[in-house]
């Protein structure tokens, strides 16, 4: 690259108008230059570091982007005579700088190879401009008239570009010959044999290791680096669940064969999205071996890291342990660092140090290893960043500038490295991000992945039908659930029933049940059927302690102490159990969580402490358990009364643990719990159910009264007020009430109340106020209102949601005017309650987001308009409107597509409030609406009829007279319908 730019184009400008003719006839030495680089390159690349070869096929690359700009510059048709230019010296060094001052783009992984040209594309629009502005300042641009002037333009400005492109690309096909790292930069990879083996080698990231293989030019590895491998090499021979206890018969497929690799995304370089939405926007990809391949080939690797994202059981930390077995250790050295094993506030260089020993056994600095790496590139796969996060609590805001600090660090000392992280895509947002870093979420598997697994389980094991899984594809789609649906069919349960997919929650049931069973039956064989299903119910509750546990927290997971500490409040476990051998006691936590491997389990040292936190890989489980043990608090309840009244007395209803595990957290926090939970209470018999209803509406007529002490007074999983904490109970239990019955009135909610629908007002308030914005809207959104009158008094029904939006308001039933009222008997009627200030004040006083929006949008009619907000008449028999709503509906009417009978219908109705539609105190109102309503009178005349119009017209005129105020109407009428006396109809706008 000095060659080219700094030597040839830069000594030209030594010699007057040389460069210049060199710049604009330069084909041919250029050409050479290229050619004899590349060739060079060829014999330079094929033995050193792997950094070196990195940096010079960079350099060739950047090469030839250039030689094809000025390649095609030396054929474009200028327009003039180049050797006619008269430059200066100074003129030739100015246009030589601005040429070869702009930097040249390289193609990146994260690209698709289409984006990477349209970068180029700019990239060579950038080196025109100079070249244009340049001849704009000369004598010759002052010859050229505008024709020629718009030709040279386009010529330079879009035509060389484009061909400038496209001889790029013939140039860069060649180089990816010689340099098939240069085709995974780009994502282009056209070797036919390249292609087809990464095709065919979708299983355990085999491809990179071939490629690779071909790609070798460094040093036998030293004894660190082959110790280094045959280390995590050894995993790929292990099966996928080395220490998983498996049921008898099942053989568990060696690691290499069984992963399978999976499709991703990639975010914009320097970013990490942190909502679902953004990352549904950006393409799925399938071609993991060429991105990791194209990734830590490229200059980029050793800039910033490679961060990987994924959902617990998506495979991150598995794709580490293939990836470091599959790089060549003859180009990589390669260090896994499991975050959980080392100290999580040491130093990263501590941590790879003591990644080290306990992989190799033996101590070595990170100098002395990076020494003896020779040619290798070193490679850091530091697995885990977010069990930092949840087990330590510690703010890891900087990690990745830490991350990419250490590499510049170790750049600046001749010492580059390539550093991958893995975290779960949840926290990964919790750390800035870097420039340069690249980004990548692990997507959930498609059925074609699903098939290739079930291929290689199917070798080795009884054969699953691949429908049966794929039914359950919420579960099958997660690597590690996938296997767990497997071990399920390999113990002889089945996946379906009657030739049906099992039912979400009859799966989760079963799949729960199962594995209980198993670790009951290892831990006490010889048990009674009936002691046996108690230890295996005992074991379903403890674990669905563990998911209130994250629940209350309004977690998604929890620590290995609040498990301890909850289990020891409500279920009075015992601290701790006896461990095999010398180990330490297993705490009640441990003893819960060790035996299902469905319970992820995050880990991290600080000093000599292990901190730990579980969460389950798929917050579904987590939700079945909920409602499992709250359909089974309610079972208890129900025997408890039944039990009452077969001894014909009444029995107390103790709810000391529901309200403890109900009153910290609304349900609908979890909408999936609340479905399951609805699945579970459907096959309830219907007088179980009904009586189920009762106890849970007596329930909540005390819900909100204070309570006495109780033995589970000490669970404090969250600091929740105690209004907030009956206000949750409270709307638990409505929820539990229409899931059991259907529906319920008010009136069933608020016995013996003189006014059932203020009390509603007044809970629902409540709700608002303190329940969290999830759990609040996703209640309402689940529950509906409908609205009614039983005789004279209102009522409201409480049901599941069957429509798509709300009633619309009746103001009838908001103020209280029964279908008898005497003021419904009239023609029409009308009512002022509150000004409009006055209702805004009270929106204003809650600090609502949602009232407020309705206080902005209603600003304008609150302020200018007085009390047409809250200004109500019933013009036609049962229909009441406000004026404000009567101006909107007509503007909307008349700005839209609406047609006329709808129009005509809105301005009747504004026509009616004009004449009668206001307190005859309110008079500033009364006059502002009329102005307002005139002035769209006028401008809607020629779409309205003209009948109506003249009967409009005759409307407003004859009312002067009458007394004062319509005397007013009639002479404003006038004014601004350009009528004069004994005139009818509309003849012209107000002048």
């Amino acid at each position: 690259m000095d060659r080219l730019l700094g030597g040839a184009l830069l000594a030209a400008s030594a010699g007057g108008a040389g460069f210049v003719l060199s710049l604009f006839d330069a084909k041919a030495e250029l050409a050479r230059l290229s050619v004899g680089l590349v060739n060079g390159l060829r014999a330079r690349v094929s033995h050193g570091r792997r950094t070196d070869r990195t940096e010079r096929i960079a350099a060739a690359h950047s090469v030839l982007v250039v030689a094809a700009f000025f390649e095609c510059l030396a054929q474009a048709d200028v327009g003039f005579d180049v050797a006619a230019l008269d430059l200066s010296k100074a003129d030739q060094r100015t246009l030589a700088a601005s040429v070869i001052r702009t930097p040249v783009p390289l193609p990146a992984p994260q690209l698709p190879y289409e984006a990477s040209l349209e970068v180029l594309r700019g990239f060579y629009a950038d080196l025109a401009r100079p070249v244009l502005g340049f001849i704009q300042g000369l004598a010759v641009w002052d010859g050229l008239d505008e024709t020629r002037r718009d030709r040279l333009t386009d010529t330079l400005l879009r035509i060389l570009p484009e061909r400038a492109v496209a001889r790029y690309e013939e140039c860069f096909r060649r180089l990816a010959v010689d340099f098939p790292e240069v085709a995974f930069w780009a994502n282009l990879v056209d070797h036919q044999a390249t292609r087809a083996d990464l095709q065919a080698l979708r299983h355990g990231l085999a491809g990179i290791e071939r490629v690779l293989a071909d790609l070798a030019g460094g040093r036998e590895p030293d004894e660190w680096r082959l110790a280094l491998a045959r280390a995590y090499q050894a995993a790929l021979v292990r099966t996928i669940l080395p220490e998983a206890r498996t049921p008898d018969g099942v053989t568990l497929p060696a690691l290499g064969a069984a992963y399978i690799d999976p499709s991703f995304r990639v975010a914009e370089t320097g970013t990490v999205p942190a909502d679902e939405g953004r990352w549904q926007e950006i393409a799925v990809r399938d071609d993991l071996q060429e991105f990791l391949l194209g990734h830590l080939t490229a200059p980029q690797a050793i800039d910033a890291p490679l961060v990987i994202l994924g959902q617990p059981g998506s495979g991150k930390s598995v794709l580490t342990q293939v990836l470091a077995a599959r790089l060549p250790p003859s180009e990589f050295l390669v260090v896994r660092v499991v975050l959980r094993e080392v100290a999580a506030d040491a130093e990263l260089q501590d941590q790879i140090e003591r990644a080290l020993r306990l992989t190799t056994g033996e101590s070595m600095t990170w100098p002395e290893m990076v020494r003896g790496a020779g040619d290798a590139l070193p490679v850091v796969l530091m697995d885990g960043f977010d069990e930092l996060l949840q087990t330590t609590g510690v703010n890891q805001s900087d990690y990745f500038e830490r991350v990419a600090n250490f590499q510049r660090r170790e750049a600046v000392l001749g010492r580059p490295v390539a550093i991958v992280v893995t975290s779960r895509t949840v926290v990964a947002d919790r750390a800035r991000p870097v420039a340069g870093m690249v980004t990548i979420r692990l997507e959930p598997f498609d059925d074609g992945q699903v098939r290739r697994w079930l291929d290689v389980w199917n070798t080795v094991n009884r054969p699953i039908p691949a429908e049966a899984v794929l039914a359950h594809s919420e579960l099958a789609a997660q690597p590690l659930l996938l296997l767990l649906l497997a071990l399920y069919h390999a113990d002889g349960q089945p996946l379906h029933s009657d030739d049906q997919p099992l039912g979400q929650a009859e799966l989760y049931e079963r799949l729960l049940s199962r594995f209980a069973e198993r670790e009951v039956g290892k831990l006490g064989a010889g048990l009674p059927a009936e002691d046996h299903q108690r230890a295996v119910d005992r074991e379903l509750l403890r674990l669905s302690v563990v998911a209130f546990a994250m629940f209350n927290r309004r977690q998604q997971w929890v620590s290995a102490a609040e498990v301890d500490t909850d289990l020891a409040i409500l279920l009075e476990a015992a601290e701790s159990r006896p461990a095999p051998g010398l180990r330490a006691p297993l705490t009640a936590g441990e003893d819960v969580i060790g035996k299902f491997f469905f319970i992820h389990r995050a880990q991290a040292r600080r000093g000599d402490q292990r901190l730990t936190t579980y969460e389950f890989l798929h917050a579904t489980f987590g939700e079945y358990l909920i409602a499992r043990l709250v359909a089974r608090e309610l079972d208890d309840l129900v025997a408890t009364a039944e039990l009452g009244a077969v001894r014909t007395r009444k029995a107390f209803i103790d709810d000391a643990f529901p309200y403890a595990l109900l009153s910290f957290a609304p349900l609908t926090m979890r909408h999936t719990a609340v479905y399951f939970l609805n699945q579970r209470l459907e096959v309830l018999p219907r007088p179980r159910r009904s009586t189920l209803r009762q106890l849970l509406l007596s329930l909540f007529h005390r819900a909100l009264m204070a309570r006495h002490a109780g033995r589970y007074d000490e669970y404090q999983p969250d600091t929740v007020s105690v209004p907030a904490r009956h206000a949750t109970y409270s709307a638990n239990l409505l929820l539990l009430i229409v899931s059991v019955g259907g529906e319920v009135s008010v009136a069933e909610l608020f016995p013996d109340r003189p006014d059932p629908i203020h009390d509603w007002q007044e809970i629902s308030s409540l709700w608002q106020a303190v329940l969290p914005e999830e759990g609040w809207m996703v209640l309402i959104d689940q529950l509906m209102l409908t609205r009614g009158w039983e005789g004279d008094r209102r009522t409201l029904t409480v049901a599941p949601t069957t429509r798509e939006r709300v009633e619309p308001f009746d103001p009838f039933w908001a103020y209280d005017f029964s279908p008898d009222h005497e003021h419904r008997r009239g023609n029409w009627y009308g009512w002022l309650y509150e000004g409009g200030n006055v209702l805004r004040t009270r929106m204003d006083w809650v600090a609502d987001r949602g009232a407020g929006a309705f206080a902005h949008a209603l600003e304008p009619l609150s302020i200018e308009f007085g009390n047409m907000v809250t200004t109500f008449f019933d013009f036609w028999q049962g229909r009441p409107v406000s004026a404000a709503h009567a101006l909107i509906a007509l503007w909307t009417a008349s700005g839209s597509a609406a047609d006329q009978e709808q129009l005509v219908h809105a301005h009747e109705t504004c026509l009616r409030f004009a004449i009668d539609g206001f307190a005859p105190h309110d008079a500033d109102t009364r006059e502002y609406f009329r102005k307002l309503y005139l002035s769209q009178l006028v401008a809607d005349r020629d779409k309205l009829p003209p009948k109506w119009i003249d009967d409009a017209t005759h409307r407003l005129l004859s009312t002067q007279g009458a007394d004062k105020e319509r005397t007013k109407l009639a002479m404003l009428a006038r004014d601004y319908l350009g009528v004069a006396n004994g005139e009818s109809g509309i003849v012209g706008e107000r002048g």
